[in-house]
C-alpha cells in the first residue's frame, strides 16, 4: 500500500487542503537537496561573515597548548591538528560537526583519538542494518507546471515486504525547477536489525531475498571488502560511480523482489543520472559523558586527545550528527543539527556577553563558567533529539518488515493517518524545540 503526507482533499470533497499547509495557507515543512542547502549556507557564510570554508580537512587530534609559537598568533588554547598536517589554533572552543563518526565525539567519550584521522575502531557508531539508495532525477522547466503543484507537495511511501520507497520533490535553488527523488529503503540481508548474522562470506551477498538485487556503496565496493562489513555511512555522500543502467537494474530488481507498488517510484529510478548508496548509522543517546568535555593540560601529545592535566576552562562540544545522528525517516537530521547550532551560537552569545559586563576585579564569584552554558545547550536539547532518534529508529524497522508483519504495519499505518496522528508525529519532529 501506500501513504501520502501532501496536500490531501479533505474526507468531504469540498476541496479543501489539509496535511503539511495551515488553514491559514502557511506551509509548515520545506524540502531541499542536501547539496543545494549546503552550497546556500556555505555563500552565507562567506558573505555575511567573511568566513573561508576549507575542504578536505580531517580532524586527528585536540590538544591544550601553553606555547606561543600556535598558528593563530600565540597564547594558550586548544590546537586542533589534522590528517594533512596542519594546525590551527588557540581556541577557547571546538565545535565538533564532523559527522556520524565523529573526532571530536570520540574526544567528548574517550579523551583520545587516532592520528591520522582514523578513529574507525572507536567509533561509537552503531550500524543499524538498513541500507538506503537515492535515486534523484533532474527537474526541468517543463515540468515545472502548475498541474505538477499538488504532486510536487507530496511525500508518498510505498510499502512491501523487507522494503519500502518514498518518492517526493526537493528543491535545487532559488529560480530552478525542484528535482525528484525516490527513495528505497530495505534491510541488509547480512544483519537481524543492528545484529551482524554469523553468515560465511559467499552466503553475504544481496538483499531482499535477491542474490542479483546487490547494492553496495562506491566505498566499500572493492575486491578486498568483506561482504559481511556494515555497508559505509556515506558521509560525504559520495555519488555512486558505477553506470545508471546498472543502477535502474538493480533497484528495479528489489522493488520486485519485495512486491514495492508504485509506478512512480521505477518512473523516478528510471529516469534518474544520480545515485547515492549508505548505510544507516545511530549514536546510542545514553552516553555516558553527554556532549561536552573539558581540554585539559597534559593532552599535548601530538594529536593524541586526552589527558588527565589540570582544568583550563576550555572545551569541545558536539552538534548535529556528531552529537546525535538518527535514522533518517522522519527526515530531521539537517533539522535538528540547524536547531543546534541556533540554540549553541545562542549559549555562545550570552556567554560573552557575561564575560564583557563590568565587574570587580576580585570579584570571581560573578565570573561565568562556560560549561553550564554548554551544559544547558545539551540539556535542553537532548530530550528532542533522543524522542526523534527513538521514534525514527522504530518507524524504520517497522516500515521494511517482512511479510509476517506487513498487514498490522498497513493497518496501523491507514489508522494513524486517518486520525491524524501521523501527520503529528511528523510535525512535532520537525517543530523547533530549543
Amino acid at each position: 500500500g501506500s501513504i501520502s503526507l501532501g496536500d490531501d482533499e479533505d474526507e468531504k470533497g469540498d476541496g479543501d487542503r489539509y496535511g503539511l499547509v495551515t488553514e491559514e495557507g502557511e506551509v509548515l515543512a520545506y524540502t531541499i537537496l542536501r547539496g543545494t542547502l549546503q552550497r546556500i549556507l556555505q555563500e552565507e557564510l562567506s558573505k555575511e561573515h567573511g568566513v573561508e570554508v576549507q575542504f578536505d580537512k580531517r580532524l586527528s587530534g585536540i590538544s591544550y597548548s601553553e606555547s606561543n609559537n600556535l598558528p593563530e598568533g600565540g597564547g594558550e588554547g586548544i590546537t586542533c591538528q589534522f590528517a594533512d598536517g596542519s594546525k590551527t589554533g588557540p581556541y577557547d572552543l571546538v565545535v565538533g560537526c564532523d559527522g556520524i563518526k565523529s573526532a571530536v565525539r570520540q574526544f567528548v567519550n574517550s579523551g583520545k583519538a587516532f592520528q591520522g584521522g582514523s578513529n574507525e575502531e572507536e567509533s561509537s557508531a552503531i550500524y543499524s542494518g538498513l541500507r538506503i539508495t537515492f535515486a534523484i532525477q533532474e527537474g526541468s522547466e517543463a515540468e515545472d507546471g502548475a498541474e505538477n503543484a499538488i504532486e510536487a507537495c507530496q511525500f508518498t511511501q510505498f510499502f512491501g515486504s523487507g522494503a519500502y520507497a518514498l518518492t517526493s520533490s526537493y528543491g535545487t535553488g532559488e529560480g530552478k525547477p525542484p528535482a525528484r527523488g525516490a527513495f528505497l529503503v530495505y534491510a541488509d540481508e547480512n544483519y537481524i536489525g543492528p545484529f551482524p548474522k554469523n553468515n560465511k562470506p559467499d552466503d553475504n551477498v544481496g538483499a531482499v531475498g535477491s542474490s542479483e538485487a546487490t547494492i553496495t556503496s562506491a566505498a566499500a565496493a572493492s575486491d578486498t571488502a568483506d561482504p559481511a562489513a556494515p555497508l559505509d555511512e556515506n558521509p560525504d555522500w559520495t555519488q555512486d560511480k558505477r553506470t545508471s543502467r546498472e543502477h535502474v537494474s538493480e533497484c528495479l530488481k528489489i522493488l520486485q523482489s519485495a512486491s514495492v507498488p508504485g509506478n512512480d517510484v521505477a518512473k523516478i529510478i528510471e529516469g534518474s543520472d544520480r545515485f547515492f548508496d549508505l548505510g544507516v548509522y545511530l549514536h546510542n543517546p545514553f552516553s555516558w559523558n553527554g556532549w561536552v568535555r573539558e581540554v585539559t593540560r597534559g593532552s599535548s601529545d601530538g594529536g593524541i586527545f586526552g589527558g588527565a592535566g589540570g582544568r583550563t576552562g576550555k572545551y569541545a562540544v558536539t552538534a548535529g550528527d556528531a552529537a546525535h545522528a538518527m535514522p533518517p525517516f522522519l527526515g530531521q537530521g539537517a533539522n535538528q543539527a540547524l536547531q543546534d547550532s541556533c540554540l549553541l551560537a545562542a549559549k555562545i552569545h550570552e556567554y560573552n556577553s557575561q564575560v564583557r559586563r563590568p565587574r570587580a576585579v576580585d570579584d570571581a564569584s560573578s565570573k561565568p563558567d562556560l560549561k553550564a552554558f554548554l551544559q544547558e545547550y545539551e540539556n535542553r536539547r537532548w530530550l528532542p533529539t533522543f524522542s526523534i532518534t527513538a521514534k525514527s529508529a522504530i518507524l524504520g524497522y517497522l516500515e521494511i518488515g517482512p511479510s509476517i508483519v506487513a498487514n498490522f504495519r498497513d493497518a496501523l499505518f491507514f489508522v494513524l493517518g486517518k486520525f491524524g496522528i501521523a501527520k503529528k508525529v511528523f510535525l512535532d519532529a520537525a517543530t523547533p524545540k530549543m
